[in-house]
């Protein structure tokens, strides 16, 4: 244990010894928020509930992170349908899959609204983020390009992490309050201390500071074999702070300092690896309260993650290479709210851009040629008209402009493009509690610095040449999208409530870019081959997606399934990210006043056959978790998880090593609060 977790955990102790001298009668807990019933921005950037959004729209909120205690973003999105998370068991990044799509930028992950662009090309994902779970009170997922309000590339869809903020934790009777989380996990023999101090000293203004340590151990899988090189020791910080100017206008600031120390080589070569990540956003937004067509919002964020490693053996160990991309962006748009005759419209226009900075280093080795330094400006503008007439019926029509400026380091490569995406919804409500929709929506994606530049030979025995294409153009997607929104109160009884969305969706891409490699019989270069990203004719994606949940005041019945199916069309053959049909099961019970929830979670996985040539495959397998939380009263509460309480044995698809995940884990978890 290094010295800054002891100090963390002594800290911890000496708050709960406190807290006991602090304690009061239990407060009168409510019932638990129904997920598909919170707000969610990232279909139309204004605010819907769940529930209300035309699209595919999915929020996980702070209740189901209590519950299962994320270690990984794996464990953030696991019920979210239509949303996989490829993972190395030795690397704490994450790729992020949406309906078949990952990779360079095809989904926008954002953190507080900032593009998280980080890719270094290997044998795994090519689009990694890192964040430190504790720190992140909910996501917000859209499924396909129907989000271009979100900006440039994202035709597989977007998710937006937002973190903990001052409210959270300083309770309305309170100006202060000081939060001690401690956390272990039984199986890596690992540690979580949070320690968050936030203050809201007058209405106007709040502020908060929190520090997260992490140090876990090698995990064992579900033979009980100790699996090498899958610690990892995290150390993160975040300040987020919000002034109300005046009644109209406000400004946030928000910093996310991250510190990620592990080592690679669970299978192949091993690397001493430390990777830090920095998230800076600002924020203004000014309402009128007189004229309802100014609603003003301004942003301009800087990502910078900067892996940096050392290699531990082989013929050039001592070989240090780094990896650094910085993404400056900006966003700004606003919403006029006005009405002609009979039909209420909220019209949105902005515009948006951010520039990529790659800049990377080997020595001795190819990690710069398989991601080469270059820079990439993406820029676009955007207008949308939200259309409501009475309650019952509701269009949205929106069209974007997108452009791209991309350059290699040394100026020899200069390309670039532009393009027009429209996106028309209509949603019809024929009775209360039922709405249903059909959208068209277009996206587009330029290509990135790797793709277009990589240049080099593959090390080892099988040397096949890596081609550069700065031919390549940018992918379309055109997506046809149907869908129903049901929601009904009292309907067995008078304190129950259902919620369901399902929808259907198909997505057309053209010139898909894809990693082709020829041997020397199909043309390549003699004597291994060759490796070039191309664009393929056509690929196309299609599934449907169904998430439901009955929640009534003893207890709450939640599900959701992904099935989906893609084709290159070009030579009629699967594509490689198309992720196995899920199902996610959860029930839970409250007790003692809606203070002690219990329950159990059941995953189903089916195996993936379905690949290209050369792809390995996956089994089926089931995982049971079962969880109970306790808030004793707003000053103390406890959490327990039994993840994989079968110790499956399992590994899944795309996990590139192809090393087991964990097996049974049992996670417990403290947070003490003092406030004043």
């Amino acid at each position: 244990m290094n010295s800054v977790t002891r100090v963390s955990l002594l800290a911890g102790t000496a708050l709960a010894a406190l807290a006991v001298l602090h304690i009061d009668a239990r407060s009168e807990n409510a019932r638990d928020e129904i997920a598909l019933d919170t707000i969610t921005v990232t279909t139309t950037k204004t605010e819907d509930k769940v529930i209300d959004s035309l699209s595919g729209s999915s929020v996980v909120n702070d209740v189901e992170l209590e519950r299962f205690q994320p270690n990984r973003l794996s464990d953030v999105l696991n019920t979210v349908p239509g949303v996989n998370v490829q993972e190395d068991a030795d690397d704490p990044s994450s790729v992020i899959n949406v309906r078949g799509l990952q990779d360079f930028g095809r989904v926008n992950v954002m953190i507080e609204g900032a593009r998280q662009n980080f890719q270094r090309s290997g044998h795994g994902g090519d689009g990694q983020v890192y964040i430190e779970p504790s720190l992140i009170k909910s996501a917000d997922v859209t499924r396909g390009p129907v989000a271009t309000v979100y900006g440039s590339g994202a035709i597989g869809g977007v998710v937006n992490f937002n973190l903990i903020d001052p409210s959270d934790f300083v309770l309305a009777d309170e100006t202060w309050a000081l939060s001690q989380g401690v956390a272990f996990d039984t199986n890596r023999e690992g540690i979580l201390t949070t320690t968050t101090l936030a203050a809201q000293p007058i209405d106007e203004f709040g502020v908060l500071g929190s520090f997260s340590v992490r140090s876990d151990g090698n995990y064992s899988d579900g033979n009980g074999d100790t699996v090498p090189f899958t610690s990892k020791d995290v150390v993160a910080g975040l300040v987020k702070a919000k002034w109300q100017l005046s009644e109209e206008s406000s400004v946030e600031f928000i910093y996310l300092k991250q510190d990620f120390d592990y080592t690679t080589g669970a299978i192949g070569t091993r690397r001493d690896t430390d990777t830090e990540d920095d998230t800076v956003v600002g924020r203004f937004r000014h309402v009128s309260s007189d004229d309802p067509l100014v609603d003003l919002s301004m942003s301009v964020y800087f990502t910078s993650t900067d892996t940096d490693q050392l290699r531990l053996d082989g013929a050039l160990a001592g070989n240090e290479r780094s990896f650094q991309i910085q993404t400056f962006g900006t966003d700004v748009f606003n919403t006029s709210r006005f009405a002609t005759g009979d039909f209420e419209h909220r019209l949105t226009y902005g515009a948006d851009f951010f520039q990529d900075t790659v800049t990377t280093f080997d020595a001795a080795g190819n990690g710069d040629e398989f991601t080469p330094s270059g820079e990439r400006l993406a820029y676009g503008a955007f207008i949308q008209n939200e259309i409501a007439y009475s309650d019952w019926l509701k269009l949205i029509v929106g069209l974007r402009y997108d452009g791209y400026d991309l350059e290699s380091d040394d100026g020899s490569v200069d390309s670039g493009g532009d393009n027009l995406s429209p996106k028309v919804t209509l949603g019809v409500t024929p009775f209360e509690g039922v709405q249903v929709y059909g959208t068209y929506a277009e996206g587009y994606r330029a290509p990135s610095v790797t793709e277009t530049l990589i240049e080099g030979v593959h090390p080892g025995g099988f040397a096949f040449i890596l081609l550069p294409n700065p031919d390549l153009v940018p992918e379309t997607s055109q997506t046809l999208e149907a869908g129903v929104n049901l929601s009904f109160d009292g309907v067995i009884r008078d304190d129950d409530r259902f919620r369901a969305k399902a929808n259907y969706f198909h997505n057309d891409l053209s010139n898909f870019i894809d990693s082709v490699f020829r041997s020397p019989a199909q043309g390549g270069t003699a004597p291994f081959g060759d490796f070039q990203y191309q664009n393929i004719a056509d690929a196309e994606l299609y599934g449907f997606e169904i998430e439901a949940l009955y929640d009534f005041y003893d207890g709450f019945i939640q599900a959701s399934y992904t099935n989906t199916t893609g084709n290159n069309k070009t030579d009629d053959t699967p594509l490689s990210t198309v992720y196995p049909h899920k199902f996610v099961g959860t029930i839970g019970f409250r007790f003692l006043d809606n203070s002690l929830v219990a329950g159990a979670r059941w995953t189903s996985v089916a195996a993936q056959n379905r690949v290209p040539e050369g792809t390995p495959t996956s089994e089926a397998y089931d995982l049971f978790d079962l969880f109970a939380t306790y808030e004793h009263n707003r000053y103390f509460s406890t959490a327990l998880t039994l993840k994989n309480i079968t110790d499956k044995q399992y590994v899944p698809f795309r996990q590139t090593e192809g090393v087991p995940s964990p097996g049974f884990s049992a996670l417990l978890s403290a947070q003490v609060k003092l406030g004043g």
